[in-house]
């Protein structure tokens, strides 16, 4: 036989060895398509909804074209589901997805995106969207955008944007989250300095700014959490007279802290009123003001004979 034929029988043979590899590789080939798990996804029923994440969070990284594909086509509820599997995808490349999603025309899908992005450790990429998001003509934006810039948000008009939200943004509940914010980036090194910075800059003003004694309590609040008493008259203030019990609750919680003889009389007037939910609050921030050597706080505490907390208080929710 010559060389050539030789050669010839040698590359047929190959070639047949490689068309069986080739064929047995796509035999096992498995083509999975995902739009039925997807669309199951923005369904109310947890039976259908549950098992079709789960689904499709087993698929791994691999979904994650198809995720950004039904960001696009696919209804608000499954693009709410769709971030919410995001949130389970432990992979960077996960982030721009979410990125889009901040995005959305949909208010709940941005506020989830928000709420996933919050709870990542603090990739850069998204800051910029996260604090202007804090401009957001939405509540509901705003307040997920102000939760998020505890782990995130660096730049100093972003930090005074979350003080002024402290102060003035409705309903209370927000101005709690970005106060909690607030107190969150007082304990990171990179923004300590600066979140200290704005309260003194734009809160202290705001105590004597002529302001309603809601906007200036909440002021108040904000410069007790830097450990500063410029603002226990405005809490004991807050403390008798505002029309919130939330924050009648916070105010006496951060004269505990921070108040000094001034605010006994206060405490003590409603240790003699009604027993309710203010009470025991009246009672803790006199304890702790004892303990602080506020001399005042000591006779009032003794002379009350009502229920007693038997531990500190945790802060109000």
């Amino acid at each position: 036989m010559s060389s050539q034929r030789v050669r010839s029988v040698f590359a047929v043979c190959l070639l047949a060895a490689g068309c069986g590899r080739f064929r047995s590789a796509g035999r096992y080939r498995v083509t999975i398509d995902l739009g039925p798990s997807i669309r199951a996804l923005g369904s109310e029923d947890l039976f259908e909804s549950g098992p079709a994440e789960d689904r499709i969070v087993a698929i791994g990284p691999a979904a994650l074209p198809a995720l950004e594909a039904a960001l696009d086509d696919e209804s608000p509820a499954v693009r709410v589901g769709v971030v919410e599997v995001l949130s389970y995808l432990a992979v960077p490349e996960r982030v721009p997805l979410l990125m889009k999603a901040v995005t959305d025309p949909d208010e709940a899908v941005r506020a989830q995106a928000l709420e996933v992005l919050g709870g990542l450790t603090g990739d850069p990429r998204a800051r910029p969207l996260v604090e202007a998001a804090l401009e957001d003509p939405s509540p509901t934006i705003r307040v997920a955008a102000a939760r998020t810039c505890a782990q995130l948000c660096t730049s100093p008009h972003a930090v005074a944007r979350l003080v002024d939200i402290a102060i003035r943004d409705e309903p209370f509940s927000n101005a709690l989250w970005a106060r909690a914010s607030l107190a969150a980036m007082m304990k990171r090194p990179d923004t300590s300095s600066e979140a200290r910075a704005a309260i003194e800059r734009v809160a202290i003003p705001r105590l004597q700014d002529g302001g309603s004694l809601e906007e200036r309590a909440r002021a108040a609040l904000l410069v007790a959490d830097i450990g500063s008493p410029a603002g226990s008259e405005v809490l004991a203030a807050a403390a008798r007279e505002s029309t919130s019990t939330q924050v009648r609750l916070h105010a006496l919680y951060a004269l505990g802290t921070v108040g000094d003889a001034r605010a006994v009389p206060t405490l003590a007037e409603i240790l003699r009123g009604p027993q309710n939910d203010l009470v025991p609050y009246a009672y803790d921030a006199l304890t702790r003001m004892a303990a602080r050597g506020v001399a005042e706080a000591k006779p009032t505490l003794g002379a009350y004979p009502g229920p007693r907390p038997s531990q500190p208080l945790p802060p109000p929710l």
